[in-house]
Parts: structure tokens; sequence; C-alpha cells
């Protein structure tokens, strides 16, 4: 008995001490983190007190605490950084940075406005003591129509350089034939900042996370991203959430069916460490993020108010130091 204590004391040393040497990369698409003021340069209406969905102060706080607390349980510590998709403005992430679970991390934030007609953007944060920020910009996306610009930002994370992408692909609304081509053409957007920084720093680490608004196979993720779970040239991705796919699971359901549209894709230089057995990827999966069903309960159905987070679940890969 005492030897099987001795063992198992051990091994849960090991795993803190692995824990302790990995940052943790985090993405969620947060589903509509708006404020309650007005903007009339965007189309925010239906997130105001006045709207069908009586968005006000206390649902919106309530929003803020539960993001943060998924944020703080995601692993040991809080991630290092965190990709997010569907913040308004950079007032609500600062907000959510300030939240009790995680303010202990000290966020801070990269955030651009961007022409999305809803107005929603995406954003990163990071902890400035795990990730020494050096640079970021925002390229603004290939689309015909006005959508979310493409946020770039690089650094040091523990030592190494690295080069951080997040992206929020147009959607699929309209049909997926006539919509593919643009999610086609931000990806390679996407795929020609990820040459040029290969090409000038081949030792850099690249991450590129988002919602990607396409599953791991279709042709905007595995041709013009170049991303897969089995790269086979040096200067192609690796999508640990490919695999995932394959087994049946997802972060968001659409007409019953899971999709993976958000991925984490990394150059192959990354040093990821398994999550769960060989998994280098993982969906963070609660009861309390799910409805009866067991799929993502958005804060509203219709116009009725759930309490709930999102529609999507949030997704990490854990990088070794």
């Amino acid at each position: 008995m005492r030897r099987l204590i001795t063992i198992l004391l051990l091994l849960l040393c090991h795993s803190a001490a692995i824990a302790q040497r990995a940052d943790a990369v985090m993405f969620y698409n947060v589903e509509n983190l708006f404020d309650t003021i007005n903007n009339p340069a965007t189309s925010d209406e239906d997130f105001l007190p006045l709207a069908d969905r009586e968005w006000n102060s206390e649902k919106y706080h309530t929003k803020l605490a539960h993001i943060a607390s998924v944020i703080a349980d995601l692993h040991d510590q809080c991630p290092t950084l965190v990709g997010l998709a569907e913040v308004e403005n950079r007032a609500v992430v600062e907000e959510l940075a300030r939240q009790e679970a995680i303010a202990s991390a000290n966020y801070a934030i990269c955030h651009y406005e961007s022409p999305d007609e809803r107005g929603i953007d995406v954003a990163l944060m990071y902890r400035p003591d795990r990730f020494r920020l050096a640079g970021s910009r925002a390229i603004r996306a290939a689309a015909e129509g006005l959508t979310r610009d493409i946020l770039c930002a690089w650094g040091e994370m523990q030592g190494r350089s690295t080069y951080v992408i997040v992206l929020h692909l147009p959607s699929r609304i309209g049909g997926v034939q006539f919509t593919e081509p643009e999610r086609r053409a931000c990806a390679r957007q996407v795929r020609e900042v990820v040459d040029s920084v290969m090409v000038a720093s081949p030792e850099t680490q690249i991450i590129v996370m988002g919602d990607m608004n396409d599953n791991p196979r279709n042709k905007s993720i595995r041709d013009d991203l170049k991303a897969t779970h089995r790269p086979k040239e040096a200067s192609e991705l690796y999508n640990p959430f490919a695999e995932l796919k394959r087994k049946g699971k997802g972060t968001s359901v659409y007409d019953g069916r899971w999709n993976m549209y958000d991925n984490i894709v990394v150059s192959q230089n990354t040093p990821l460490l398994p999550i769960r057995k060989h998994d280098k990827g993982a969906i963070y999966r609660r009861r309390w993020l799910l409805d009866n069903r067991g799929r993502p309960l958005s804060a509203y159905e219709g116009v009725e108010y759930t309490a709930g987070v999102s529609d999507h679940l949030p997704i990490y890969i854990l990088i070794s130091k």
C-alpha cells in the first residue's frame, strides 16, 4: 500500500511538473459579447436594453463572469494566450480581463476595430509574464463583404520567438458554395503571412487560431492554409483538431451535426504536449456549458434568455517550454 501511495504521489508530482512547463493556448468564440451601449456605426441593436432580448448590465456581467470562469478553469493556471472571437470592442475585452476569476493573470490585450457589419471583432489576451509582445497589426480580410480583420501579434513566449494569428473567417450564411470562396481567399491571406514568417525567421513557432467556419478537411483549412493532422512537407501546419473531428467530436452544432469550426494549428517546430492520451488538442467541455441535449448553451434561444455562455465550446493546446 505504501509503495502504491508513493507511486501515485510521484505521478502527481510529475504531472504537476509537466503542467508548470507548459503554456496553454486557448481559443474561444464567446458569441455576441456586446456591451449595452448603442454604436450607431454598427448593427448592434439586438443587444440593447430596449431590444426584444432586453440585453442589460446584469446579463452582460453574468456573461463576462462565465467566460472568465472558463478561462480560469481551463488549465492548472490561466492560459498564456487567449484568442477570442465575437467581441464588440476593446472595452468588453478589458472588462473581461478585470474579472475576479482571472484578474491575477494581469492579461494585456491586442485588439483592432474591424469593419464587420455587426461590429464584432477578434482579440488576443496575453499574459505579459509569459508572452513578451514585440508588435501587432490587423490585416483587412480579402472578402467582398465586410467581415472581421485578421489579427497578427508577435513576440517571445518563454524565450522562444512566437507569431500568433487570430481569425474569424466569413460565415456560411447564404450557402456553402457561395461563401466558400471568401473563406478560401482569407485562408490564402493567412498562408501568405505564415510563409513570410517561415522565410524570414525559420525558428519562429507559429500559432494560427480561430473560428474558421469550416471543418479541418474543408479546402480553406486543408488546401489553402495547408494545415493537416499529418503534414507531409516541412512548411505545412499541424492541426491537432483534425483528428478530434475524425473521431466525431466538435465545438458547435448545426442542423444536428457537430462541427469543428474552431481550430488551433501550429508550425511543426511548436512542441505540443499530449493532453488526453495521444491527443494534442482538447475541447473544454463541462456540463454547465451545455443544454439538456448536450449541446453548447447560448445566452439566448431566440429571444428567451437562458443564461448560457456561447454556442461554441472553447479549445486549447499545451506548448512545452
